[in-house]
């Protein structure tokens, strides 16, 4: 007798699981169909979003790039300056050469 209803306790309790199971399908299955249309919003907004960040991230190192070369540029104009001082000088230094020895030839 106890073999009896244990067999027909196992019975109900994987019916209950299955009937639990097929619930939650078609309940998710409901909840899928009014959710959609929301998530195709959503996913629009997420990819326009997408592709602002990119074109963005794009401009954003181009204008790095260009922030460093205008940098290279400043610091090129003192650098020009101080060898160009240091060839004037050098320059001079060289007008002001009178040779001690003379060679005839």
């Amino acid at each position: 007798m106890t073999a009896v209803l244990a067999v027909l306790a196992f019975i109900i309790a994987f019916g209950s699981i299955w009937f639990t199971a097929e619930a939650l399908k078609r309940i998710d299955a409901h909840n899928d169909a009014t959710l959609k249309p929301h998530l195709g919003k959503i996913h629009a907004v997420i990819d326009a979003n997408d592709e602002t960040l990119k074109s963005l991230t794009r401009r954003l190192e181009q204008l790095e790039k260009q922030v460093h070369l205008l940098k290279l540029k400043a610091d090129l104009a003192p650098e020009i300056e101080r060898e160009t001082a240091a060839i004037q000088s050098g320059f001079n230094d060289a007008q002001l050469y009178t040779p001690t020895v003379r060679l005839n030839g």
